[in-house]
């Protein structure tokens, strides 16, 4: 091939990449693809995702900005920042792959909760999750509405896998399969609570930390333990998901040994049994978003 006709190439090659992208650029419905992928989001998750902006996120991705997630016996969550971007090397394989970072919290991008994913979807026709990995880095769960939990540091890593009920085909037809979950809280501050005609006092941990392994849709508490100035405690358990999350059932038994001073602020609170030094075992039963207490 001569120069000139290499140059000829050349030329017609840049311009069809051109008009590719104008045409991508001015023709393609984005704003129609954005919300079909909200509306996928909402129905695979249970909430309600609405966004107040959006905007491209070159070369395969959409951001979401100001995004709020709602739904039943949840607080409203704020989500800064959300961006999803198709994974150029799934386009060749039958099992699209979607990256995702989302920053919470408000205030400074550094300041912000940090959470890092990679979702794997079942296939083109049937987008139903199929695998999830990920981060989550300074999450301040107080800033997320939840009752009684006033300050938590929120750290964790997850690699959880779903799979199709037996005889179904729908996409929404899903079921937790394998999956481990490692979450580490620090800095956790509750407010009070009450329980019964006493009141448990504000309680602090200085760290929290729990491991999960989940297996055919439940999910064993191999080990959870917490300590700080206000005594420590242990506890192992079982939460069997269901749909909506906040209908999950957990099982969970807790021993909690109280520092002197805790134990002083219970005593006043009306919470006489927490004793400094002495263990006292607590049961938590019931569906997540309506538990049970037991002493």
């Amino acid at each position: 091939m001569t120069w000139s006709k290499l140059k000829a190439f050349a030329s017609w090659t840049l311009c069809g990449v051109a008009l590719v992208i104008v045409f991508l650029s001015v023709t393609f419905p984005y704003e129609q693809l954005q919300a079909r992928v909200l509306a996928e989001l909402s129905r695979s998750s249970g909430l309600v995702m609405t966004a107040e902006q959006w905007s491209l996120a070159w070369p395969l991705g959409l951001e979401w900005r100001e995004l709020g997630l709602t739904g039943p016996d949840l607080p409203r969550v704020r989500v800064d920042r959300l961006q999803l971007s198709l994974l150029p090397g799934s386009l060749l394989d039958g099992r699209p792959s979607l990256a995702g970072r989302a920053e919470v919290g408000g205030g400074s991008a550094e300041q912000r909760g940090q959470v890092a994913s990679r979702a794997t979807l079942s296939s083109w026709s049937r987008p139903a999750l199929s695998h999830l990995t990920g981060t989550v880095e300074r999450l301040d769960l107080g800033k997320l509405g939840i009752p009684t939990l006033k300050r938590g540091l929120l750290q964790a890593d997850f690699d959880q896998q779903w799979r199709a009920l037996p005889g179904s085909s729908g996409a929404g037809q899903l079921q937790p399969a394998d999956g481990q979950w490692q979450i580490e809280l620090t800095e956790v501050q509750l407010e009070s609570v009450p329980l019964g005609p006493a009141v448990l006092p504000s309680v602090g941990f200085a760290s929290l930390k729990g491991r999960l392994q989940c297996r055919d849709g439940t999910c064993r508490i191999e080990m959870l333990e917490g300590r700080g100035p206000d005594g420590t405690l242990k506890g192992i358990g079982t939460l069997v998901i269901r749909n909506p999350l906040p209908q999950s059932d957990l099982t969970l038994s807790v021993t909690l040994i109280a520092s002197p001073e805790f134990a002083q602020r219970a005593s006043a609170a009306g919470f006489a049994l927490a004793s400094p030094g002495l263990p006292v075992n607590i049961t938590l039963k019931g569906p997540v978003a309506n538990l049970q207490l037991a002493l």
